[in-house]
């Protein structure tokens, strides 16, 4: 039996799930795109912690998040976290050699330790791990452990660890010759009896391609559902995760990535903006960052002035959202065409609050730089949103 490799997409309406998302987690989980979502660490938690964590972890379908956070009969395929390329697997290298193998870089370390800890600040705690004896893998689950360890001590002692050599490096020295024993685990997990949450198994890419045909990035992790034949239903992420030389050589040398990034960068900048967060924004605007329209005038505004902007607008009109509607990205530069909905509640372009719900079309092209919008030209069509309050 293989594993089928499309996911599950579940018949249901994005508002009741986004409903139950905040009754699940609250507000620190959102909606960045129609199947895509992303969880911040809880303010409750971060209130109590003496280091912040700013990544978010993202996961997708978004339709599938009751699943995610309440089953506990998932399965959590998980390749190890960021890696450092610079030293590569000695041949014949014996699994537990870490002197002389690929190891998890600084930076890896702290992202799978930031993972940790927005997954327990999420609920999402496994009952058990099972880990390859690699020495990147056992590397990753420690990171993990210490990062749901800065949320609560008991939680990182409460969960059972199986280091196992039926997960090691596939076809490598003392590794499995083949993927029936990571399947077989999959297959018999319905949960633990005693202990909530999935079944974590930490794995190495080639194991999980081969048993998935999925190719995940370093510290990604595939959700897959053992009482549908293994279907993998998502996957959970880091927002920071990136491709590796080592496995994803030919998306790093395609435009195409270059072209995702910035689609995410905007896409983020749009949660924000809609989160009314104003820090998040700032990261993403260059520090030299300048906009046009927005009756700006023709030396343009500046951060400052944008969020000045920003909540001029929101005064008059309350639940103001920008819906996108679609994303063009050529080169360096991004148009994001949508509309402005909310509801006029306060004085807008003159005009007295006449309690009326409004939308509007809109207009944004960002220019990307270094990672951060460097420029935007923004404009709006006041005509329709003049015939729309009386003006």
């Amino acid at each position: 039996m293989t594993l089928r490799t499309t996911f599950l997409a579940l018949a249901c309406a994005a508002l009741p799930i986004a409903a139950a998302a905040q009754e699940i987690t609250g507000p620190n989980v959102s909606q960045i795109r129609t199947h895509m979502g992303e969880m911040a660490v809880s303010v409750r938690v971060a209130e109590g912690m003496d280091r912040e964590v700013t990544d978010r972890l993202r996961f997708e379908p978004y339709q599938q998040l009751i699943d995610i956070f309440t089953r506990g009969d998932l399965v959590f395929l998980m390749r190890h976290g960021p890696t450092d390329w610079s030293k590569l697997d000695e041949p014949n290298v014996a699994p537990t050699d870490c002197a002389n193998q690929r190891v998890m870089s600084p930076e890896g370390r702290a992202n799978m330790r930031d993972m940790g800890t927005l997954l327990a600040s999420n609920d999402i705690v496994p009952a058990r791990i099972v880990v390859s004896e690699w020495c990147r893998n056992q590397q990753t689950v420690d990171s993990l452990l210490r990062g749901m360890a800065d949320v609560e001590p008991a939680i990182a002692e409460a969960i059972p660890v199986e280091t196992t050599s039926d997960l090691n490096l596939l076809l490598s020295l003392q590794g499995s010759p083949d993927v029936s024993p990571l399947e077989a685990r999959i297959s018999a997990w319905e949960g633990d009896p005693e202990r909530d949450g999935p079944l974590l198994i930490v794995s190495h890419y080639t194991s999980i391609e081969e048993l998935t045909q999925f190719r995940v990035f370093e510290g990604e992790v595939l959700i897959l559902d053992p009482k549908r034949d293994n279907l993998v239903l998502g996957y959970l992420r880091l927002r920071s995760a990136a491709p590796d030389v080592g496995h994803f050589a030919d998306a790093l040398a395609s435009p195409l990535l270059s072209e995702r990034q910035a689609f995410d960068m905007v896409e983020r900048y749009y949660a924000a903006l809609n989160a009314e967060d104003e820090a998040q924004m700032s990261d993403m605007l260059a520090e030299d960052w300048i906009g046009y329209g927005l009756a700006a005038g023709p030396d343009g505004i500046d951060a400052g002035q944008l969020f000045n902007v920003i909540d001029s607008n929101r005064a008059g009109m309350s639940d103001m959202a920008y819906v996108v509607d679609d994303v063009h990205v050529s080169g360096d530069v991004v148009t994001v065409i949508g509309q402005v909905t909310g509801t006029h509640t306060g004085e807008l372009l003159g005009i007295p609050a006449t309690g009326r719900e409004v939308a509007f079309k809109s207009i944004a092209v960002h220019r990307v730089e270094n990672g951060q919008i460097a420029e935007s030209w923004i404009t709006s069509d006041r005509l329709e949103l003049l015939e729309q309050i009386g003006g």
